[in-house]
């Protein structure tokens, strides 16, 4: 099946539903797609006109915040970028959005794309709430967790940082001065690219019943995504500064360290 939008937002929740109809049955409604061949064989044919879809990644808006920053006056943050690439399994983003009729073939997971461009995203909220969480607490000073906390962000950083300095660049990272952009795929070599691929989940939700597997939305190994953000440096106690170039790096680190999106515990959201 061909789709007619050139916007996977739009393909994913609309046109991918386009002729569903409802019945009831002693189950409950049930929801299939009309006439010929059958609602499971139409679904999987959608499926495949989903992964053959070649996203536009010259729509990425970093690359239009890039030229218009180019002659940003001194004092303002300072636009950073870079890119990491998914590894396998790949990444799953957006999977609690409402995607999911149980309708037999069809992909029960939601997925994040941009309105505008279509594109898949990671929203910056998510990248901000992935960094901040291995930074440590104020409030769980003698927490065992929270001191390995301590130490990987001061082993990330200048030797001698003491806690209140770390907490300090933290308060300064997410309370004060850094924005967090939406991160998308980089064209890098082709501007035209297919970046989702098919996942088959097997919850194990009952352990007397056999698990039946579901369909699921990723993207595939091998892409690359380009993280934005606007950063100022921060000046700590004593003379101590981080520079936006050690932010970064720090940044960088911490994602491919834990990961991010979806279902990381498995393994998926692993970037280099």
């Amino acid at each position: 099946m061909m789709f007619s939008s050139k916007n996977m937002s739009y393909i994913y929740y609309h046109e991918y539903f386009k002729g569903l109809e409802e019945r009831k049955e002693k189950s409950g409604l049930v929801y299939e797609l009309g006439g010929s061949p059958s609602s499971e064989e139409q679904f999987r044919e959608r499926n495949m006109a989903l992964q053959d879809f070649k996203f536009d990644l010259s729509l990425s808006p970093l690359e239009h915040l890039k030229n218009a920053t180019k002659d940003a006056s001194k004092g303002v943050a300072s636009f950073q970028t870079f890119s990491l690439e998914t590894i396998y399994p790949g990444l799953m983003i957006g999977t609690g959005n409402p995607h999911d009729l149980k309708s037999k073939g069809s992909i029960y997971s939601g997925f994040s794309f941009d309105y505008v461009t279509g594109l898949p995203y990671i929203p910056g909220s998510s990248v901000k709430g992935v960094l901040k969480s291995v930074f440590p607490t104020k409030e769980d000073t003698k927490d065992d967790i929270n001191q390995q906390k301590m130490e990987y962000i001061k082993s990330l950083l200048k030797p001698g940082l003491s806690d209140e300095e770390v907490y300090g660049l933290k308060d300064d990272i997410f309370e004060d001065n850094d924005v967090f952009l939406d991160a998308y795929p980089t064209s890098k070599n082709k501007t035209k690219q297919r970046c989702l691929a098919l996942e088959f989940i097997t919850p194990h939700s009952d352990i007397i019943k056999n698990p039946i597997p579901i369909n699921c939305l990723k993207v595939k190994p091998g892409i690359s995504f380009e993280f934005g953000f606007y950063l100022k440096d921060c000046q700590l106690s004593d003379g101590v500064q981080i520079t936006v170039k050690e932010k970064i790096e720090l940044f960088k680190t911490i994602l491919t360290d834990v990961g991010i999106g979806a279902k990381t515990n498995v393994g998926f959201g692993q970037l280099e």
